[in-house]
């Protein structure tokens, strides 16, 4: 038994049970010892599992493209990006390393703020971003900035599915929420009232059937997440990326058991009290909600489509020739392949989604979006959710 699994079981002594998500979060988040706190390698082929970023740096390019239009919308004099759960910043320096060869002027104006809550990964974080350190600074989080606004993009990548969930079942016409607790120092699922009237209300808040039985996952964070970006977003856009779906297909009655998993040495299972702190805890992210929430704090959706209509709306195709020039060179191949695993809805074009909302920028946004050269999953726009 490691030392994260003695804290969350004595935690779970002295209160009787708690929720899921107060289990994942210490699962997680434990100053000490948890899985995205203690400094370990997550991600890549040391880690867990793969991030678009880990896969080629054409996804970082094509960010660079989405801020420098965006930076031409906003026409802000202290234009800013904010990338929230960072880790060690690979993304950023793709991002950066982009704008900087193809936009210097925009680069030499450009202010990054780097988000992270984990000292180890802010630490290496720094080294890796050290040839950008005039443009980059890091904060715990937004709401180290107090109550400064800015003007700009907050972006993420792969955020919100680590955010703690509470897991809810419909059992006999009603919402019942799981629990942690433990019976002869086991851990077991016990179910009961929800924890929260919020839990209630975001389930009621759709025109749903669910059948006996199924369970879903619901996260009251996202709120409180969307609130602090709304009050901090003076003028600008809001880009989000992260697996999941919109609320009729996340929450169909074919995922009886949920789309929560966890990933081990890049290998999924259904466990969560199994390598305890070493492990990701993840569920799909609900879109249907971050859409409707940002809707009442002033945040417009210009567009929810899949990652890989996203990269080629925005360019990945050029990108993709300049690789193809010599398709005779073995490195060339791989590079083409792996730009290619991003974007094809085989791979993770699919896989993936992109919401791209925006605040304050009415009369301008007609022309902000680019015409797709070519249509390989959904278009989505406007208000139709």
């Amino acid at each position: 038994m490691n030392e994260l699994t003695k804290i969350i079981k004595s935690q779970l002594k002295m209160h009787g049970s708690i929720t899921f998500s107060q289990f994942t979060e210490l699962a997680l988040y434990n100053k000490d010892f948890g899985y995205y706190t203690a400094g370990r390698e997550r991600i890549g082929k040391k880690g867990d599992f793969y991030t678009s970023p880990c896969v080629h740096p054409a996804f970082g390019e094509i960010i660079g493209r989405f801020i420098k239009k965006s930076s031409e919308l906003v026409d802000a004099k202290n234009f800013t990006v904010v990338e929230m759960g960072a880790g060690k910043g690979y993304l950023a320096l793709d991002i950066l390393d982009s704008i900087k060869s193809n936009y210097p002027e925009l680069y030499t104006n450009l202010r990054y703020l780097v988000s992270e809550t984990s000292p180890a990964q802010i630490e290496d974080g720094k080294k890796l971003l050290s040839d950008h350190n005039k443009r980059v600074s890091w904060i715990d989080s937004i709401s180290d900035l107090g109550n400064s606004t800015v003007s700009g993009v907050f972006l993420s990548n792969e955020l919100l599915d680590s955010f703690p969930f509470h897991r809810v079942k419909y059992t006999n016409h009603k919402i019942m929420e799981i629990y942690v607790g433990l019976n002869n120092n086991e851990f077991i699922e016990i179910e009961g009232e929800p924890s929260r009237h919020e839990i209630k209300d975001y389930v009621e808040n759709y025109d749903l059937e669910f059948l006996d039985g199924q369970e879903f996952e619901v996260r009251t964070n996202v709120k409180k997440w969307l609130l602090e970006v709304s009050r901090t977003l003076d003028k600008g856009f809001v880009l989000t990326i992260d697996y999941g779906f919109l609320a009729p297909e996340l929450f169909n009655t074919t995922r009886m058991k949920g789309t929560f998993k966890c990933i081990y040495k890049h290998t999924i299972n259904e466990n969560p009290y199994s390598h305890i702190g070493d492990q990701d805890i993840t569920a799909h992210v609900d879109f249907s909600n971050l859409i409707t929430i940002g809707e009442s704090l002033g945040l417009k959706t210009i567009k929810y489509t899949t990652q890989g209509q996203f990269l080629i709306d925005w360019g990945i195709l050029d990108i993709l020739e300049r690789y193809s020039s010599d398709e005779r060179s073995v490195n060339s191949q791989k590079e083409i392949l792996a730009i290619k695993n991003l974007f094809l809805p085989s791979l993770m074009g699919d896989r993936f989604k992109a919401l791209i909302q925006y605040k304050n920028l009415d009369g301008k946004i007609n022309t902000f979006y680019p015409k797709p050269p070519l249509q390989i999953s959904f278009q989505s726009s406007g208000n139709r959710y």
